[in-house]
C-alpha cells in the first residue's frame, strides 16, 4: 500500500511540473531589441519591487520589438520577463494591451494576463493562451546594465 502512495504523490509531483510549450496564435515576428537599463531606464532596475514598461517601436535600424511591441516586467520572483503585446485572443496589434497592476489587460476583449510571477498566464476572460514570451538576458557592459530581448 505505501509503494502504491508514493507512485501516485510521485505522479502528482510530476504533473504539477508544467513544462507545456504553447504554440502561440501571434504571429511569429523577428525580436531583438537592446536596453541600456543604468542610463536609459535607471527607475527600471530589479531592487525597486514590480515594475513595466512598454516600447512600441525601436530605437535604431535592425532592432525589432515584436508583433504589437513590447512589454518587459520585473516579477516578484526578481527576474526580468518579455512578451509581445498583443492579446493572443484578439490579435489585434493596433489595439495592445495595457498593465493594470500586477495584470496585463487587453482593452477589447477585457483579457487579463497575471504578471506577477513572470509567467503571462490568462487569469479572468476565456483565453487558454498565455502571451507570446520572449527570451530576456541581463548582462554587464562597461556602460552599465543592459538587458536583451530576443525570439
Amino acid at each position: 500500500m505505501k509503494r502504491w502512495g508514493i507512485l501516485i504523490l510521485l505522479g502528482m509531483v510530476l504533473s504539477a511540473c508544467d513544462n507545456t510549450y504553447y504554440r502561440s496564435s501571434i504571429p511569429s515576428v523577428p525580436v531583438n531589441f537592446t536596453l541600456n537599463i543604468t542610463s536609459e531606464y535607471p527607475h527600471f532596475i530589479v531592487d525597486n519591487g514590480f515594475q513595466t514598461l512598454t516600447i512600441t517601436q525601436s530605437k535604431f535600424e535592425r532592432e525589432y520589438v515584436g508583433y504589437a511591441g513590447l512589454l518587459i516586467w520585473v516579477a516578484m520572483d526578481g527576474n526580468y520577463h518579455a512578451a509581445d503585446l498583443c492579446c493572443p485572443h484578439c490579435l489585434k496589434p493596433s489595439k495592445p494591451i495595457e498593465v493594470d497592476g500586477f495584470y496585463a489587460v487587453c482593452p477589447i476583449c477585457d483579457e487579463h494576463y497575471d504578471l506577477s510571477y513572470g509567467f503571462a498566464f490568462p487569469s479572468k476572460g476565456t483565453s487558454k493562451e498565455p502571451l507570446r514570451k520572449y527570451r530576456t538576458t541581463l548582462s554587464a557592459t562597461i556602460t552599465g546594465q543592459t538587458l536583451r530581448i530576443i525570439n
